[in-house]
């Protein structure tokens, strides 16, 4: 017995010493810190207990309160700021490529020709058993020297014996071979029967033979993928996640098109330890819609907590919030899927070509109505202004039959955004999430290939958006393009191209209205911005460490995160 309870005590008295660093109070001193609240207020001190921030501002004025035993840490002029919040990517899709092939082009990557590419499939292909499937993740056709996707006979030239499907850098599409394809249930010269208005028609040849091409409702959806892969190499592919988004440092994550299977992963690795970061979830409408129980929800409950309720789901708004469902309206521009008004420049098959919407017209109406009606919020996947023109009609529609005051619906990308419609976001208080990023990576493409001079320049028009008065984050879309806030701050702030082409040099933004739509305004899109987002008394002591102040640093890309702490513990990769 008394084993027994010397074991019981020295557990406690454990358990006690684990939990101390998060029961002491922690104050930094000498530290340049930019709050992002409302007055965008500089300070010098910061004073954090059990995860929360207990007050902010100069080292004399906190010191008055200054708890007993507070660790005080002199940050030696170092920057501080609120923890990056992700406005909208795809977690923990970025590690994938631990798992598959890493096919991403330059600058980020090295596949920059079709003959660098078929080597990669190939030198898979002599790891791997036969009939196991080759995943190979981030291509882009643009950036190939051939200007052009591979297709299926190229694939099967270097990988006869197993299944390969290339995932393009979209998301959108990707390049299936025959065993592929045959897995996927598509055969030669056999049209797939759908409605026209749909861009999910495998890509024919002059022939009528497939070519491997898979865009739209024709490419396997992810979790397909996924099931084609390991546990092991999942596995390695989450941490890898986990740590590119720690090391960009992103303090609250977001999955932007969730389902059920992916939403238990996550949330289970969280509770395990594995996962530190905050996370957003945005249920897919089309993998949720049949779990949906909209009559469970209150009229006293927020939209998170409504939506939560109708999928049964337990609401933990702090580390888990389910905020809202997700709808495509189109494609991509860089796919030429996303939907236009105008027609695409050097269309391949029709001369007026200008994509398609993903839904026809009254499907997505009676959607959005539905959504609406129950109260959530609406994260829409627009590109094209086209597809934009329907988000905004079905918005106006859902709101003159039921009017709701500030549903904070949200715009996704907006890439070829219309003035006109600016105005009318604004009207109808829709926010939105830009990805300027697009400027870097593909502005040159869509200068000289895709839309021309007039449409190009005006891509991700910020500066219009802000003048427009509509409230908006910007965001990278990983895996797309890499997790990183600097990158996105940077493009928002230059609007360069990889050419060094200046592209709509009037559409900027300057650096602390970038900062606040990386931190306060993406908080605000999910109805977080009362406990992340600014660092202020009562709100999560979450914050990132810089090496240098990103309102004046010559070049913010070459800012190092040298620390991130999440609920007031330091979760810095070392």
């Amino acid at each position: 017995m008394i084993r027994i309870t010397f074991f019981l005590i020295l557990g406690v008295v454990l358990l006690f010493l684990t939990q101390l660093p998060n029961i002491r109070p922690i104050l930094l001193v000498n530290a340049h810190i930019l709050t992002m609240d409302a007055e965008s207020s500089v300070a010098d001190a910061l004073l954090l207990k059990r995860g929360r921030i207990v007050a902010v501002g100069t080292e004399a004025s906190i010191s008055d309160i200054l708890p007993l035993f507070t660790r005080i840490l002199d940050m030696q002029g170092q920057t501080v700021m609120p923890g990056f919040v992700d406005a909208h990517s795809h977690f923990p899709t970025a590690g994938l490529t631990e798992a598959g092939v890493d096919m991403m082009p330059p600058p980020i990557g090295n596949v920059a020709t079709l003959h660098i590419l078929l080597k990669m499939v190939s030198n898979a292909a002599i790891t791997l058993p036969a009939n196991d499937w080759i995943v190979g993740f981030n291509y882009d056709d643009s950036s190939l020297d051939v200007g052009r996707h591979p297709t299926k006979d190229e694939l099967d030239r270097v990988a006869p014996n197993h299944p390969v499907y290339l995932w393009h850098r979209s998301g959108h599409m990707g390049v299936a071979n025959s065993l592929a394809l045959q897995a996927l249930g598509f055969k030669e010269k056999t049209l797939i029967q759908v409605e026209a208005h749909v861009v999910d028609l495998p890509d024919r040849d002059d022939r009528g033979e497939l070519t491997g091409l898979l865009q739209g409702g024709a490419a396997p959806q992810m979790s397909f993928l996924l099931r084609q892969l390991s546990i092991t190499r999942l596995f390695k592919s989450l941490l890898s996640a986990r740590d590119q988004y720690l090391s960009a440092g992103i303090t609250t994550a977001q999955n932007g098109f969730a389902d059920i299977p992916s939403m238990w992963m996550l949330r289970l690795s969280q509770r395990l330890g594995l996962i530190p970061q905050r996370l957003v979830i945005w249920p897919a409408h089309d993998k949720v819609e049949d779990r949906l129980d909209i009559k469970s929800v209150s009229p006293l409950q927020s939209s998170s907590e409504r939506l939560a309720t109708a999928i049964n789901w337990g609401s933990d708004p702090s580390r888990f919030a389910i905020t809202a469902i997700k709808l495509v309206a189109d494609g991509s521009p860089q796919g030429r899927t996303a939907w236009l008004t105008e027609p695409y420049l050097n269309n391949l098959v029709e001369s007026d070509y200008r994509g398609g919407p993903s839904l026809p017209d009254l499907e997505f109406k009676s959607l959005v109505k539905r959504y609406h009606d129950a109260g959530f919020q609406l994260a829409m996947h627009g590109n094209g202004d086209a597809a934009i023109d329907l988000i905004i009609a079905a918005v106006a529609e859902a709101q003159a039959l039921n009017y709701r005051n500030d549903p904070r619906h949200l715009l996704v990308h907006g890439q070829l955004i219309r003035a006109d419609q600016l105005a009318q976001l604004a009207e109808l208080q829709i926010s939105a999430t830009f990805f300027p990023s697009h400027v870097y990576y593909w502005g040159d493409w869509y200068l000289h290939n895709l839309l021309g001079e007039k449409r190009a320049s005006m891509i991700s028009p910020l500066a219009l958006a802000e003048k427009a008065g509509v409230r908006f984050s910007i965001h990278s879309d990983a895996p797309v393009t890499p997790i990183s806030p600097m990158q996105v701050l940077w493009s928002a702030t230059t609007r360069e191209t990889l050419s060094g082409v200046s592209l709509g040099p009037e559409l900027v933004i300057d650096r602390e209205r970038a900062l606040r739509a990386v931190t306060i305004d993406a908080a605000w899109q999910s109805r977080l911005d009362h406990d992340r987002g600014s660092l202020e008394a009562g709100k999560l002591a979450d914050f990132v460490v810089l090496s240098g102040d990103p309102l004046t640093y010559p070049d913010v890309r070459n800012i190092d995160i040298e620390q991130v702490w999440i609920d007031g513990k330091n979760e810095t990769l070392y």
